[in-house]
Parts: C-alpha cells; structure tokens; sequence
C-alpha cells in the first residue's frame, strides 16, 4: 500500500468493539481485517488510549516510551529546539526511518530537526507530542521495516494513531501534579465528544486539550564571578537553567465519517501550539566576545523561545466496488511551522559599533545603544500534500483460501522554507558591517556579531524548496495452507530530486502447532533525503576545545565547502531487514513472542561533526569555503555510513484472578546493537572528516542497548492499580566529555577529566491507584520514579561540571530518563 491503509478498516465493522491489549485486532503489517496481532507475520503492538493515560504522563512520546521498549524518547538539554521537540525512536534508529501515519495516512515531518550534538541529529522526524492522546483510540507499532508496504521512511517500522470514533459520550480529564523538589507543576486538561451524523452510521468526534507546564531546574549556584564578586567564589543564587523548559500546548483534533450511498465520505485532522521557553549556556560577566558588562554587569542567561504549530487536515471516499474489492481515495496535508526568538540576550557588536565610532561614550550611553535584548531569530517551514488511491480485495482461487490483493499509487508534493530573522539576530554592528568590532570589555577582541544562545538565521540562509515524488504499490497475501500464510509486495518510488527505487517484502507466518506459531520476514526499503536535509542552512553556537562557544556554520548539501570535501548531493539511503519470530501460547492466560531483527543500512545520511580550519587544512579550497561563511566552523550532510542494527524484542503477558480480581502481567523487552560498517570518505579525505567519533558514538551508544519493562495492571471491583518497573541501559557518548572538551589534565583535582559523558543504566518504578466513584467519575493519583532515581551527579573529574563553573549538576546529552526525580500527579477521569 502507499502510505495509508486502504479499506481495512471499512471492511472491519464486526471488529469495532474488542479487547484493546496486545490481541487486539490489527491493521498494520496485513491487508486483512480480520487478521490479529498474534497472528501477523511481524510484530505489532496495541497500545489501548486507557494504557497510555494510566502512566500518568500527558505526552504521548513520554508514554509510548514507557509501555513499548523498542521505542525511545531521549532527552536533551540545552540544544536549539530540544526544549521543545524530542526525538522519537524505534530499534535505535534515527526519527526519519519511522513512518507515522494517523488513520493510516502519512502524517508530516517537522520542519527543524536536533543539530548540536544530540540524539537524532539531523533528522526531521515526526512531533510525537504535537498529537493529544485524549484525541487517541489507540496506538499500533509494527516493529519491521516495511518501506514496501507503506512507503520511504517505514525502515524501522510504523507508528499508526487511530483517532477516536465514538459518539453520543463526552469524556475528559484534569491532571496536576510537579516534582518531588517542589518544581514542575504541570496542569493538564483534555475534553473529548462525538456526535450521530444521520441515522446510517455517520460521526463526528472531537478533541481539546490543554497543558501549562511550569519548567524545572536543576542547575547549582556555580563560581564564574560577577562585577562584585571574584571567579571561584561561589554565586549567591543559581544562575543557569538545566532542567525542563516552560511549555504550554494547546490542541483541537476532530475525526468524521459520513456515509453516501454505500460509500464513506470521511475526513480528519487538528491543529496545534506548543511554545517552550528554553535556556543556552550562561555568559559570563568578562566574556569580551559575549557580553556588555553595561546591560550585564554580572553576565546573563540567554533564553530561546520556541514555539511550533502544526496544522493537518484529511479527506476522502471509501467504498465498495463489490462483494469483494473495495476503493480508498484520499487527500492529506499537513504543515509544521517553527519559530525561534531569543530572550535575554544582546548582540555585543552593535555596542562594539557605538564605542567605536564614539570613544568617549559614557557608560549609560554604551547602554543605551546597545541594541535590542530580545527579537525573532527565525524560523522553518515544512508542508506536505498527499493523494493516495487504493484498491483492495480478493480473488477467489482453487487452492485454499483466497488470494488478497491490494494495488495503488501515492503522489506527494512537499515544500520547506527558511525564515530570516530580524537584522539585529545576525547583523555585525547597527550598520550590518561585513566586520565586527573591537569588544567593550578587551579592545583585542571582537564582539561576536548576532544574538546569543541562538543567532538569527540571516538572509543569505534563507532558502526554499520543493520536490515532488510518486510511488505505485503491489501487495499479496494468501492462506498457503491452514497453518501457512505468505505475503509479499512490491513498491516503486521516484522522487524528483533525489532518483528512484524498485523495493519489495516477503513475509510468512506457519502454525506449527495451535499454540506455536514462527514468523519471519525479509525486506529492502528506503529512504530519499528529507528537504530538511537537502536543503538546510544556518549559522548556530556550538562547544569547541576547551569549552569555548563558537560561530558554526552548517552548509546547504552540495554547496561550496561540502564540494570541496567531495560532496556533491545527498543519495538515498538504502536497507535490507531481515526478521525471524516465535509466538507461543503456552495456555489461556499466558503468551510468549521473541522476534530477532537485522536491520542493514548503506549511505545513511548523517550531519558530520563541526571541522575548523585547522581539520580541513589539507584542502585549501574547503578552508577557503569555510572562511567565507564568517564562520569558525562548519559541517554539512553526506550518506557517510554504513551500518547494521541486530536485536531482539521478547513480550510475555499473563492473566490470572487474584484475590477475587483480574491481574495481567506484561514484560516486554528489546536488545539492540548498532554497529559502523563502514564510512563512506570521498578519496583524498579522512574518515575521521566524513565521521568522526563524537557522532559516532551517537550513532552506535547514544540510546539504551538495553529496555524492558515489568507491568503489573490489577483490578477489583471499583479499584485498580498500576505498578510497573522501567530499565533503562547505559548511554556511553563523547559530546561533553574530555575527548570533545579536551582540557588538560591538570585542571582537574584528579589530574584527569573522565573521556566520555556516561547516563547510567537506571530501573525506575511507576505507581498509580484509581478508584471508580461511579460509572461517570473516576479518581486516580500517582508517583513516577518512585524512588527518585536520576543519572550519577557530575563530579570535578567530569569536563562539562568544569566549563559550567559547578553549576551542572547532570549530563545533558543521551538521557533516556532525564534528570528530574520523582514526579506525583493526581487526576479525574470523566464521563456523561
């Protein structure tokens, strides 16, 4: 199929009301409505919208992370854009090879993706928290490539969200709770409703919801001095920001279905705001470069505000051709806008420019010309219109059960934009010189030119693009035998700017007995360069040696200083899985399901790392590419990787009666390993330039090898519980440690710094208890990391304490469990 799953659900009336658990009547990995998840030749699970909200979380990343261990949600501290957005992760791959579809149908991408040393860097994926769950029916993730089936992108697998379809009930909720250091108040309220469309079947249903967050902070008082205090005196109050950022959301989703004549005319979409308010590194009082001691006298803590909105909005026609074959046709677009504006900032070079040109200016009209301390510093713009139309059905054939067929084809249309701050985000000076100018604290330094924390995107930058692709799909599925199914599909796909692919699947599913079953597939997929890789830009503030900030520059793929490296474009990314499985029902009330994976990808697309002068120097037309940037250093997009990604997933569940209620069990886990292959280095150029190791070991350590999860779900009467342990493994990354920081040993008090940033392995306890008051109202509380269980505190032995003045307390990088502790909530669950 393209990416949409076409007429499953029309044909599947009689499995609209079922048992939403991991048996749960499934639509992804099979064309077949009435096939289960048990009996799908690849992995699926079903996430019910009573499962995600019972963890107490109010996003949805946060949740899926908790009850699927192959799905990862990692968080990152003082990065451009992380404190709004995180990346989402199956198997250990990046946010760009997971397809998301809502109904089926393929949901945007963002349009800005992590760039400074984080998990999932540059990949766009899809905004997980931009979807409120109160708006959910459930949650399906196929864990399997199925890039054949559903289109580029589905390398990992699929994440589908089905929207609620119930009518004549209004649900909702009102959640609050903060951490157990007394931050981080949250408040939280969603309003579900649907309504009867006619008398044949027809239904509107429609979702609000609204978060106010209050951010945490984690950050100590540090020792960088101030105008009336000396360096290494400790700071009275705490001055930088680590923790999680000050955030709203604000959301309205809507699902409809009316029917026309033995046909369904249904429709589908939302819109969302989410705003952030996060924090860079503090600058310090006598950085020349950085600061105005006359409007900082003591330094300042830049602030980035981020705000995206997603808008998306879907319609189409379902029905019968006849008895057995039915169409889909349909029309989604969505769109992403992301805008950054910097707080509490200043460009120092437009008081570098006063000064100047007016030497014996006072201090207050140092002051006064100074420039502005907040403005827009730019944005991102994606958008993303798709046709799809879809045939399904059966032929019916001699041997055994029928053959079922789907056919179709998809046509896409994409559009990405960067938006150019306002002059004072990245000017040099009031005048916009080509230079800056002396500093006001040191004459023999120049101001930096542009705000703090995160300079303007500047015109030069600005850019647009669009391409268009088309794909045509085939998929088969038979009943070989009673306990034999087989499938297979096809897919061409051609983009208008990065070439074409021929992919296919073949998967199967045998009974060996009526309680064991194997499973396997095998498959080739792909995935074309995103227009946020092809065609991005910008000028950012990066950590070089020694923990000084510097300017960055990433180049537009192709551009001058990535040609001079010898690359001309970006390819497409290219993969082989391969998935073998067991289920086993051992009796009625308990199951088993192991499934291996081996997932190979060549010329993966990567942001290399920051190269300065100095790296590049072999090649003189790359240093003279890189110094007309204005930049001191800069990077760029390349398919530099070759790698393989192996693991295991393992669920067992049990259900059993226990003190006159029901108890299920669940314990799901996920092994994963990634290793480099191979780099792909131009002739002539290091490898070490094409990859080096700070993304390396994001690539290879910078999420858990190792998930699980225990859950113990217990009911009695009005009474229910949740009880489930969360095992995170380690994180293991250069980015922040001595190898990226590189300080000499004798500054540290053990006469070395530690060579890597580590995040411990962690088991962290989640406990909630509801009570049904009466059918209409339920009341439930509940502690997350009940015993406030956070990454090992930096010591003086680690770089990033040393380059904060103390004032870090955690890593900041690679952190699947964040740092915050404990959280408690409580909350009412409504009904009428």
């Amino acid at each position: 199929m393209s990416t949409t799953i076409p007429c499953v659900s029309t044909f599947a009336a009689d499995a609209e009301v079922v048992d939403e658990n991991i048996e749960s009547i499934a639509i992804l990995g099979s064309r077949v409505s009435s096939r289960t998840a048990t009996e799908s030749s690849s992995p699926v699970d079903i996430i019910s919208s009573e499962s995600l909200t019972k963890g107490g979380f109010s996003e949805l990343g946060q949740s899926l992370q908790a009850m699927a261990p192959s799905f990862n949600f990692s968080r990152t501290q003082v990065s451009d854009g992380s404190d709004l957005f995180r990346p989402a992760t199956l198997r250990g791959l990046q946010p760009d090879q997971t397809l998301v579809l809502v109904n089926g149908k393929r949901r945007h991408n963002q349009a800005i993706f992590g760039l400074n040393g984080t998990v999932g860097a540059g990949a766009a994926g899809t905004d997980m928290n931009s979807i409120p769950m109160s708006a959910l029916k459930n949650v399906q993730i196929l864990r399997d490539g199925a890039a054949a089936q559903y289109g580029s992108d589905a390398i990992a697998g699929v994440i589908n969200l089905e929207l609620k379809d119930t009518t004549n009930v209004t649900s909702g909720f009102i959640q609050t709770g903060a951490t157990g250091e007394g931050d981080g108040d949250v408040l939280a309220a969603g309003l579900n409703t649907g309504f009867d469309l006619g008398n044949d079947g027809g239904f509107i249903n429609l979702t609000a919801e609204y978060r106010d967050y209050d951010g945490t902070n984690r950050a100590q008082r540090d020792t960088g001095g101030g105008s009336n205090t000396a360096p290494g005196t400790l700071s009275d109050n705490v001055r930088w920001g680590q923790g999680n950022a000050e955030s709203t959301f604000k959301s309205f989703f809507y699902n409809a279905m009316i029917p026309l004549e033995g046909m369904e005319l249904y429709a589908f979409g939302g819109y969302s705001n989410r705003t952030a308010l996060g924090n860079g590194f503090y600058r310090s009082f006598n950085e020349a470069e950085k600061n105005v001691p006359q409007v900082y006298p003591d330094g300042f803590l830049p602030q980035i505000d981020n705000e995206a909105q997603d808008i998306s909005t879907a319609v189409g026609l379902r029905g019968e051709i006849n008895n057995d074959w039915g169409f889909d046709v349909s029309a989604t677009y969505g769109e992403n806008e992301y805008d950054f504006y910097s707080q509490n900032t200043i460009n120092a070079s437009y008081a570098a420019e006063y000064l100047a040109n007016n030497s014996s200016a006072s201090e207050q009209d140092i002051a006064a010309n100074a420039g502005p301390i907040a403005g827009y510093s730019g944005g991102f713009r994606y958008d993303q219109l798709t046709f799809n139309a879809d045939i399904s059905g059966s032929i019916d054939i001699d041997h055994g059960d029928n053959l079922y067929v789907s056919f179709g084809a998809e046509y896409r249309l994409e559009n990405y934009e960067i938006v150019a701050g306002e002059e004072a985000s990245y000017a040099c000076g009031a005048s916009n010189s080509a230079t800056s100018f002396p500093s006001v604290i040191d004459s023999n330094v120049f101001a930096g030119c542009g705000f703090q924390a995160y300079p303007g995107l500047r015109p030069n930058a600005a850019n647009e693009a669009d391409r268009n692709s088309y794909a045509l799909y085939l998929d088969l599925e038979k009943q070989i035998t009673e306990q034999w199914n087989l499938g297979a599909a096809l897919r061409f796909e051609d983009f208008s700017d990065a070439g074409s692919k021929l992919i296919g699947k073949l998967s199967s599913r045998y009974e060996l007995t009526d309680s064991l079953a194997i499973r396997g597939a095998l498959s080739t997929g792909f995935r074309a360069p995103s227009l946020q890789q092809s065609a991005y830009t910008a000028y950012t503030t990066n950590l070089g040696e020694g923990g000084v900030l510097l300017s960055s520059f990433t180049a537009t793929a192709g551009s001058a200083f990535p040609a001079a490296l010898g690359v001309q474009g970006l390819n497409l990314e290219t993969s082989k899985n391969i998935s073998l499985g067991l289920v086993y029902d051992v009796n009625s009330a308990l199951s088993v399901s192991l499934d291996a994976y081996r997932v190979k990808i060549d010329d993966r697309i990567t942001l290399g790392s920051l190269q300065n002068a100095d790296d590049v120097s072999f090649n003189p037309e790359a240093v003279a590419a890189l110094n007309a940037t204005g930049a001191v250093q800069g990077n760029y997009f390349s398919n530099a990787v070759n790698s393989t990604t192996q693991g295991l997933d393992v669920v067992i569940t049990y259900q059993t009666e226990l003190l006159a209620g029901n108890l299920d069990v669940t314990l799901a886990g996920n092994l994963n390993e990634t290793e480099i292959d191979s780099v792909n280095s131009p002739d002539g150029i290091p490898e070490s330039v094409a990859l080096d190791d700070l993304q390396r070991s994001f690539l290879t350590d910078g999420q858990p090898k190792q998930r699980a999860t225990l859950t113990f779900d217990y009911t009695r009467e009005a009474w229910s519980g949740v009880v489930r342990a969360n095992y995170y493994g380690e994180t293991d990354i250069i980015y922040f440690g001595n190898d990226h920081i590189g300080l000499p040993g004798f500054l540290s008090p053990t006469g070395s710094f530690k060579p890597t940033s580590v995040v411990e392995s962690a088991v962290l306890i989640d406990v909630n208890l509801a009570y049904q008051l009466s059918d209409n109202l339920q009341l439930s509380a509940g502690i997350n990391n009940l015993f406030d269980k956070t990454p090992d505190e930096l010591g003086e032995d680690e770089a990033l304490d040393f380059i904060t003045n103390g004032a870090f307390k955690y890593p900041v990088r690679a952190l699947p469990y964040g740092f915050d502790g404990m959280t408690y909530y409580a909350r009412v669950n409504f009904s009428f």
